[in-house]
């Protein structure tokens, strides 16, 4: 677990270009000293815990093989020794290593202040990144802990040339409101060549009460992915409140018996369903540390919409 202390003593400034041409980020010399005084604190606590593991680092590699053992102890003991908070900071302003700002951004975005103001500011200033695995983990952290106001950076990479980070981009439109957000997504349902991305989309549409949504919806219905179907269907059935079957033609029929705001009268409530994890051997291991589950939820800046159906 990061240091909840360093949340409000990270000031980040810019810093002339690298060799590698892209701006980049480095912590305020004020702060170096208390980062390292924290890293020290850090080895001294777990310090302890490398005595349970020390046989093993010196019994394993006789057995398995040098180069083979340590990499499967590294991988086993991550989640029970995490950097600490000086490391975890600094690699996320590594401008060298991208799989070390990617990491940090993770980490930030899942520790308890991950959605304090100075973290908001650093994912929105990365979701820029040279590197795409960067860029989707900054979107996912604003996917978590995003506000309104951070709909046009995810629109942005809704057109991102990596298709993993546009899957990301209309997956956090779901969890945030914005009715910018709608034109994007539509092109995304029925343009974007993969079928997560407009999967995704249909599904952070079912928020929008507006016939063009609606049609879009209905043009998803042939799409050659069940799940962009699926998912498209299920959209509607928010929209309007109807039971219908997942045929285009009894759904415009439908349109034309309700013109104009009859069309959305029986509008159910959308919730966002965030993703649950499933349980891993290291949760079953690690008891004590109860995660509370994610609830479904009205998505960020959205109004209380159509009540129960009639």
């Amino acid at each position: 677990m990061i240091h909840p202390s360093l949340h409000s003593d990270v000031i980040v400034t810019k810093s002339i270009k690298p060799l590698s041409g892209r701006e980049s980020c480095v912590l305020d010399a004020r702060i170096t000293d208390k980062l390292n005084y924290m890293d020290r604190t850090h080895r001294d606590i777990w310090g302890v815990k490398l005595l349970l593991f020390a046989g093993l680092w010196v019994i394993l590699p006789m057995s398995i093989g040098g180069c083979d053992a340590n990499k499967i102890m590294k991988d086993a003991m991550e989640p029970f020794f995490p950097p600490s908070p000086g490391e975890v900071t600094r690699e996320v302003f590594n401008t060298y290593d991208a799989d070390k700002r990617r990491r940090g951004i993770i980490l930030l975005a899942n520790a308890k202040f991950g959605g304090d103001e100075p973290y908001l500011r650093t994912y929105r200033m990365l979701i820029d990144d040279e590197d795409a695995s960067v860029r989707a983990a900054c979107v996912k952290a604003l996917a978590m802990h995003g506000k309104v106001e951070d709909v046009p950076l995810l629109v942005r990479r809704l057109k991102d040339d990596a298709s993993f980070v546009r899957w990301e981009a209309a997956l956090a439109l779901q969890r945030i409101h914005n009715p910018i957000a709608v034109e994007p997504l539509m092109l995304a349902v029925s343009k974007d060549e993969d079928s997560d991305v407009r999967m995704a989309a249909a599904t952070a549409l079912g928020q929008y009460a507006e016939p063009r949504v609606f049609e879009i919806l209905v043009s998803a219905l042939d799409d050659q992915e069940y799940a962009v179907v699926q998912n498209a269907h299920e959209s509607l059935q928010t929209l309007t409140g109807q039971n219908l079957d997942p045929d285009g033609a009894v759904w415009l029929a439908f349109k034309k018996e309700h013109p104009g705001d009859a069309l959305f009268k029986n509008q159910q409530q959308y919730l966002w369903k965030p993703y649950t994890k499933p349980k891993g051997t290291l949760d079953y291991v690690k008891f004590w540390k109860k995660k509370p589950t994610p609830q479904p939820a009205p998505p960020v800046g959205a109004t209380t919409q159509t009540a129960e159906a009639n």
